[in-house]
């Protein structure tokens, strides 16, 4: 990675396409918001590579965005490849604030996996020792082979391919997906169902209790007991909590179509694979 130059950027162009941490701490997110909001200055830059990609920043970009401030100034590095691009995002943490946790290290080992990598290498690229490099790494592959598992059983289930035609599409044994089916039991739509209707009851109670605040602080000003900037006050941080959830479902929405877009590329290319071999 090599530096170039330091730059003014909307914070609106700047570009989160990789993940190396499990999920963004939404509390460390706000409590950085509320910092510049009171003119307190981040004291590192945020880095990105030409095309505006983070490469480290997450945390502060939210805050930025949560704050409203529109323009910030970034260090700009060159970066060669995209596993070039995870390994320094993850390094970068490994220095910051909030340091890296189990998860956040999983979590990057397995995109260098999805991507080819060998332990040997993710281990010199993360800057890991090799005993831990190759400890995380087969928990790693432990838990990709399960999910890839889990994705044959459901073409089987779901979408009627055949065990051995499940198999060859996503890559993995044929006698382990029989197990698998073996005590599989096929999942209903009325789980997802359920789960939609326990959140409609959560936002109904949310909505119900924040409009009891509202009412509350309206019937206090009307009768002179809080100013109206007291009351105002408690709009504006309503506000900044349903902007932060939403934020939040943003944040997982676009986490799970990465994912979901890495797979089906990662199948794709096992196929082809294959089909080389044998022609």
């Amino acid at each position: 990675m090599k530096f170039l130059k330091s730059v003014v950027a909307q914070v609106v162009d700047l570009k989160a396409n990789l993940f190396v941490r499990k999920e963004l701490d939404q509390d460390h997110v706000l409590y950085l918001a509320e910092l510049v909001e009171g003119g307190v200055e981040m004291n590192s830059k945020i880095k990105v590579t030409e095309d505006m990609t983070l490469i480290d920043g997450r945390h502060r970009k939210e805050a930025f965005e949560l704050a409203k401030v529109t323009e910030i100034k970034v260090d700009v590095y060159k970066i060669d490849d995209e596993t070039e691009l995870i390994a320094e995002a993850y390094k970068a943490n490994t220095g910051g604030s909030k340091p890296p946790t189990v998860a956040d290290t999983e979590h990057t080992i397995m995109l260098l996996l999805d991507r080819g990598e060998s332990m040997k290498r993710i281990g010199e690229m993360l800057v890991l020792p090799a005993s831990m490099a190759r400890k995380y790494a087969g928990e790693v592959k432990s838990r990709m082979n399960r999910a890839k598992l889990q994705r044959a059983a459901e073409a089987v289930t779901e979408g009627g391919l055949t065990v051995s035609k499940a198999a060859e599409q996503h890559n993995v044994d044929a006698d382990k997906l029989k197990e698998v089916l073996s005590g599989h039991k096929r999942k209903h739509k009325s789980g997802v169902v359920e789960v939609q209707r326990q959140l409609t009851v959560i936002y109904r109670g949310l909505a119900q209790r924040n409009v009891a605040v509202l009412r509350k602080m309206t019937q206090k000003f009307e009768d002179g007991d809080v100013s109206k900037k007291q009351v105002e006050e408690i709009i504006r941080h309503i506000k900044s909590l349903l902007n932060k959830s939403s934020k939040t479902v943003t944040e997982w929405e676009t986490r799970f179509l990465a994912s979901a877009t890495n797979g089906k590329e990662n199948e794709k290319l096992s196929k082809l694979d294959k089909l080389s071999k044998t022609a």
